[in-house]
């Protein structure tokens, strides 16, 4: 046998294991990627419940208010059901101008010690969903 010929089987066998490790290294270093907010998002509860709530969590069936979720996310029930609730984790579902002590705001960020990241179907919440919740809950969390 050839020892060029050898030599050269060798070197596209390294070239190519290396071409692919860089995408294996690069696969595990990108964000994953998520769908854009919609163009209205504000930070109104009017305006969540139209672009998350009740596409994200009512219409995909775990807090539409007839039996599903802990909770009813339906317009005309979010309100009640979450602004000064008590939670299963000791903290309130909705404390009105704290974020960072709001189950749901934990829940949509992912913070481990409220159990898993909402919503459980489909893609996370963009930066700017999160965002959203956060402001209007930072901002007392009204009924608007």
């Amino acid at each position: 046998m050839n020892v060029s010929f050898f030599m050269k089987a060798v070197m596209r066998s390294v070239w190519l294991l290396c071409v692919v490790g860089v995408f294996l290294a690069c696969e595990h270093a990108m964000p994953l990627m998520q769908q854009a907010p919609p163009a209205n998002l504000q930070a109104t509860l009017s305006s969540i419940q139209a672009t998350i709530f009740t596409p994200k969590c009512v219409n995909a069936g775990c807090h539409p208010g007839t039996g599903g979720g802990p909770m009813s996310l339906r317009s005309g029930d979010s309100f009640g059901t979450l602004v000064g609730v008590n939670s299963a984790y000791g903290r309130p579902r909705v404390a009105p101008g704290n974020a960072n002590n709001s189950v749901l705001y934990l829940k949509v960020i992912g913070n481990n010690t409220v159990g898993g990241r909402m919503p459980v179907l489909g893609n996370p919440l963009s930066q700017a969903e999160t965002d959203s919740i956060a402001a209007w809950i930072n901002r007392g969390a009204q009924n608007n």
